[in-house]
């Protein structure tokens, strides 16, 4: 059942099951699935929630005053899926499908928990916002993205690797050179390609420091900094 399932996805599954026999349910409902979901994928609500359940931490509470069950640990590890969590798979198999995606991932489960209208999951979901549109939109739009530059990897590595063999042979820069500015290109991997081109932006208008822009982008994050940072490049 599980076949195209990613190592994420079926792990959503196995703490679905362990959330559902930790509050002594007799089946693993759709809600389970969102909590086992939250546990193994912190971007799902970093990605897809309003700002304040970045964490997941005010979206598992709310589910958790809902769920019905006895609140004891149940010893029981092959709890069934329910029949609403069945369709919930098979919404999700079916998602991927019509997405063109090869695998089932985190982001196919959040799609057929919206899909599957009528449980505490689906409930809560649209009570935040989390519309079903909206989360199929950009994840196509991050698929089409990841596949253009899966598409250009091969002839980018060999471009590159003829102007890096050059330069190095020609002593334009050392590969001490290389590692430490791959550690600052790898560091803004951590922001979004548009947070990235204007730190980038940034940087290149003499606005801020191009070694630590990894840094200034974390401590922006903050608003107090934020307004400082404003501050002093508008002045």
């Amino acid at each position: 059942m599980f076949e195209r399932y990613t190592e994420k996805a079926r792990r959503v599954i196995f703490f679905a099951r362990y959330e559902a026999s930790q509050v002594g349910a007799s089946q693993i409902e759709a809600e389970h699935i969102l909590l086992g979901m939250l546990r193994e994928d912190r971007s799902i609500a970093a990605r897809f929630f309003p700002a304040g359940y970045a964490d997941s931490s005010l979206m598992r509470s709310r589910i958790e005053r809902r769920l019905v069950g006895s609140r004891l640990s149940s010893s029981n590890v092959d709890l069934p899926l329910s029949t609403e969590a069945k369709r919930v798979l098979s919404y999700a198999a079916k998602e991927s499908a019509m997405l063109g995606h090869r695998h089932i991932e985190t982001d196919h489960l959040l799609l057929g928990l919206l899909v599957e209208e009528g449980t505490i999951a689906h409930d809560l979901l649209t009570e935040l916002g989390v519309v079903l549109y909206d989360v199929r939109k950009v994840i196509k739009e991050n698929k089409l993205r990841n596949t253009r530059v899966d598409s250009r990897y091969n002839i980018d590595e060999t471009w590159s690797l003829s102007v890096l063999k050059s330069c190095l042979e020609g002593g334009l820069f050392t590969m001490d050179e290389l590692a430490a500015e791959f550690e600052r290109v790898d560091g803004l991997r951590e922001f979004t390609a548009e947070v990235e081109a204007l730190l980038r932006l940034l940087a290149a208008k003499g606005l801020a420091d191009p070694l630590r822009l990894t840094t200034l982008g974390l401590e922006l994050r903050d608003e107090k900094q934020l307004e400082d940072f404003i501050k002093r490049i508008t002045k």
